[in-house]
C-alpha cells in the first residue's frame, strides 16, 4: 500500500489516546473493602467475564477507529508497485512518458481501444490520481521531449495518434535520460508505453549500454515503469507488396505485383486481397499455410489512359488495421541497387552486380576487417542504399555486425565470401569461416549445375544447405535474420582464373537468388519506409545538408491515397500512403509511396530475460495490461480512502452498540 500524504502517518502515535484514557479512567475509581458489599460481589462474579471482554472490545474498536481516521487522511492507494511514484509527486518530480506510436501498437482489444489508446488512458488516470503536474512526452515520431499542458493531453489524438513508422525505444530512453540530466532532476519517473516489439526495442543496439550505465549512475531516484501490452494472443494478418513493376505487351502495359500475406498462426486459411488502381478494384484469394501465403507476379489490369500508376493492396480489417494496407507506385522495371564490400578489388563481383542490377557507392567508413574495396560502408544509412550487399572479407564484427543485422531484419540480403587470410575468431550470427582447401579439385553442386572447384573455404555453423562440395560438405549455406537472409559461399571470387569465376553461372544464380529474396528497393526507388529519410526528398526540398536520418518535408505535399482512418496530425514521412511532392507550383510532381516497416508485422516481442538485461542492475516496474483492464477505464493505482471511511463508520457503530447498558432480568 502507498500513500499520497505520507506526512499524515506521523500522527499514528495518536492511536494510543484511547488506551491512555482507559488507564486514566481506571485510576479515577479506586476500590475500597466494605463488608456489606461482599455478598453482592459474589453474586456478580458469574457476569464479570463477559463485562471485561466487552470493555476490551470497546477499547480495541476505539483504537481502530482512530487508526482509520489517520490512514484515511493519508489518502492510501491500492497495493501496486506503481503506487511508489505517489510519494515522489509532492517533490515536483517529473513523469516522463516514452510513447511507442508504431503500427504494432495499433492492435485493437475487445473494448475497441488500440493498445496505444488503452495504455495512455490507463496512464493518464494513474497520473491524475497521483496529482502529477509535470508531464514530459517523448514519442517515437518526434523523439523530442515536449512539456504537456496537463495530463489530459496524453489522450489528445492530435498529440498521440498512431503512426506508420517504427519506434526506437533505445533512442527515446536515451533522450529521456538526457532530459533528466539537463534539468538536474534527482528524482523522476519514466513511463514506457510499448508492446515490446523486437524491431522497436532493438536489443542489440549499442545505445543500451549507455542507457544502462546512466540509469545505474542515477541510483534509486529514477525509476522505470513499463506498461506492457504484449500479451494479446488473438490472430492477426498483414499484407506487404514485395515487388511491383510495369511490363509492356501488345495492348499496352500491365501491372505485375508480388503480394505476401502473413498470419500469426500456422492454420491453413484463405484471405481475400483487394488491389485498387485508378479507382478500379480487383479481388484475389491468397492461400495462407504455415503463417505465410504469396501471390507471385500476379497481373493486375490497368485503367485506360492511366498516368502515374499507383494503388493500394488491402485485406479485410482485423485486430490491427495498421498492417492491413500496403501502398505502391509502379514504374517500368528498373535495375535494383547492389552494394559491394571487398577487401581488395574484385572484378567478378563487380561484373555480376553490374549485370544483375546497378552498383551503388558505399559510405565513407571501412568496415572492420573488410579493407579497401570497390564499395565501402561503415554505417547503417549506407547499407540502406542497396537491396543486396556482396561482402568479401572478414565477417562483420562490433558496430558493423549490428548494422548488418538491422539491415537483414528490415528485409535486405547479404552474400558473404571468404577472405584470403581467414580470422577464425570472427563470427557473425554464430557462423565462422573455416580453413581453405586449395589444389584439391572437388565436385560442387548448386541447383542443377555441377562444376569442379579447386579452392574452397569451409563454413562452420548451423545453416540451411544450399550447395555442397566433395563428400557432401557444406559449400553454400543460408540463414534467416528477421525478414532478410544471409548467404555464406566458400568460393574464391578473387582469383579470376578459377572456374567458379570464369563460368559465372553459380555466382550469377546465387546473387540473383539473394537479390530476389530482398524486399528492399522493389520497383525502383519509389517505395519509402515510414520514418526513414531518403536522399531524393532532401534534393527536392533543397536541404541536401540535412542529417541523413531526418525526414525533410518538401514545400508542397499532396496526399493522393491514404487510409480512410489516417490521422491528419501525423507528420509527413511517418504516415502511410501515396503522396505527390513538389518543390514549387511550377516544378514537376514526384509520386512516392510510403509504407510501414515490414518488420512491424513480425509480432515477436522481446523475451523477459532480454528486457531485464537492458538496464543492467536496474529493474523495471512492469505491469501487463489485459483486456479486462482496458474495459475497466481505471488507472494503475486506486485511492481506497473511501473504504477506510466506511470501516471507520462501522467501527463507531460497533462501539456504540457495545457501550449500550445491559438490561437486567428485573427490568425485563
Amino acid at each position: 500500500m502507498s500513500f499520497l500524504r505520507l506526512g499524515a502517518l506521523w500522527a499514528l502515535p495518536l492511536v494510543l489516546i484511547p488506551i491512555v484514557i482507559h488507564l486514566i479512567h481506571r485510576r479515577r475509581h479506586p476500590s475500597a473493602p466494605w463488608a456489606a458489599m461482599m455478598f453482592l460481589r459474589r453474586a456478580s462474579q458469574s457476569r464479570r467475564g463477559p463485562a471485561k471482554l466487552r470493555r476490551w472490545l470497546i477499547l480495541a474498536v476505539r483504537t481502530l477507529v482512530v487508526t482509520a481516521v489517520i490512514v484515511a487522511l493519508s489518502r492510501p492507494l491500492s497495493s501496486n508497485r506503481f503506487g511508489i511514484a505517489a510519494s515522489r509527486v509532492v517533490s515536483g518530480a517529473p513523469s516522463i512518458v516514452v510513447l511507442d506510436r508504431s503500427p504494432s501498437m495499433q492492435r485493437r482489444g475487445p473494448s475497441g481501444l488500440t493498445h496505444q489508446q488503452a495504455a495512455l488512458r490507463r496512464l493518464a488516470e494513474t497520473l491524475r490520481t497521483l496529482g502529477t503536474q509535470h508531464v514530459v512526452l517523448i514519442d517515437s515520431v518526434s523523439l523530442t521531449p515536449v512539456q504537456l499542458a496537463d495530463v489530459n493531453a496524453l489522450t489528445d489524438p492530435s498529440v498521440t495518434s498512431g503512426a506508420a513508422s517504427a519506434a526506437d525505444i533505445a533512442q527515446m530512453l536515451h533522450v529521456a535520460m538526457q532530459t533528466i540530466r539537463d534539468n538536474d532532476h534527482a528524482v523522476a519517473d519514466v513511463w514506457v508505453c510499448s508492446d515490446r516489439q523486437g524491431s522497436d526495442w532493438r536489443v542489440d543496439a549499442p545505445l543500451w549500454t549507455q542507457i544502462a550505465a546512466a540509469a545505474e549512475g542515477m541510483g534509486a531516484g529514477v525509476r522505470f515503469h513499463l506498461l506492457d501490452v504484449a500479451n494479446d494472443q488473438r490472430v492477426n494478418s498483414s499484407v506487404t507488396v514485395t515487388r511491383q513493376r510495369l511490363v509492356d505487351h501488345d495492348q499496352g502495359q500491365e501491372l505485375m505485383l508480388s503480394i505476401v500475406v502473413q498470419r500469426d498462426d500456422e492454420a491453413a486459411f484463405q484471405i481475400p486481397v483487394r488491389v485498387t488502381v485508378g479507382g478500379v478494384t480487383s479481388r484475389y484469394d491468397v492461400q495462407v499455410d504455415g503463417g505465410r501465403g504469396e501471390l507471385a507476379e500476379v497481373r493486375v489490369p490497368l485503367p485506360q489512359n492511366a498516368g502515374a500508376v499507383f494503388g493500394q493492396v488491402s485485406i479485410p480489417a482485423d485486430v490491427n488495421v495498421a498492417d492491413d494496407d500496403w501502398f505502391f507506385v509502379a514504374r517500368a522495371d528498373q535495375d535494383r541497387p547492389i552494394g559491394l564490400i571487398t577487401e581488395s578489388p574484385c572484378l567478378a563481383l563487380e561484373v555480376t552486380a553490374d549485370v544483375l542490377g546497378k552498383i551503388v557507392a558505399g559510405g565513407s567508413g571501412v568496415p572492420n576487417g573488410a579493407g579497401q574495396g570497390s564499395g565501402r560502408t561503415g554505417d547503417e544509412d549506407s547499407l540502406r542504399d542497396a537491396a543486396c550487399w556482396l561482402w568479401q572479407g572478414q565477417l562483420p564484427t562490433g558496430d558493423d555486425a549490428s548494422a548488418v543485422q538491422r539491415f537483414l531484419r528490415s528485409g535486405g540480403s547479404v552474400v558473404f565470401f571468404p577472405p584470403m587470410d581467414v580470422d577464425r575468431e570472427n563470427e557473425f550470427q554464430s557462423i565462422r569461416w573455416g580453413q581453405w582447401s586449395r589444389d584439391d579439385v572437388q565436385q560442387a553442386t548448386f541447383d542443377q549445375w555441377e562444376l569442379p572447384i579447386a579452392a574452397s573455404c569451409s563454413i562452420d555453423g548451423q545453416l540451411v544447405r544450399v550447395a555442397t562440395i566433395g563428400q557432401d560438405q557444406l559449400w553454400i549455406g543460408k540463414i534467416r535474420v528477421g525478414d532478410g537472409a544471409a548467404w555464406f559461399c566458400g568460393a574464391d571470387v578473387i582469383d579470376g582464373d578459377s572456374l567458379f569465376v570464369k563460368d559465372g553461372l553459380v555466382l550469377y544464380g546465387l546473387v540473383s537468388e539473394a537479390l530476389g529474396a530482398s524486399t528492399l528497393h522493389v520497383g525502383g526507388d519509389q517505395g519509402l519506409v515510414a520514418g526513414i529519410g531518403d536522399q531524393r526528398l532532401k534534393q527536392q526540398s533543397g536541404q541536401d545538408r540535412a542529417p541523413s536520418d531526418a525526414i525533410v518535408e518538401p514545400l508542397l505535399v499532396e496526399p493522393l491515397l491514404v487510409r480512410s482512418d489516417a490521422a491528419d496530425a501525423v507528420p509527413f514521412g511517418h504516415a502511410a500512403g501515396v503522396f505527390s511532392l513538389r518543390v514549387s507550383v511550377e516544378s514537376p510532381a514526384d509520386v512516392v509511396a510510403i509504407n510501414r516497416p515490414a518488420a512491424e508485422s513480425d509480432g515477436q516481442p522481446i523475451t523477459e530475460s532480454q528486457l531485464q538485461s537492458l538496464l543492467g542492475d536496474v529493474r523495471w516496474n512492469r505491469v501487463s495490461l489485459d483486456d479486462r483492464q482496458d474495459e475497466s477505464g481505471g488507472g494503475l493505482v486506486q485511492e481506497i480512502w473511501g473504504a477506510i471511511w466506511v470501516m471507520m463508520i462501522l467501527g463507531m457503530l460497533c462501539e456504540a452498540w457495545l457501550t449500550l447498558p445491559t438490561r437486567t432480568r428485573g427490568q425485563s
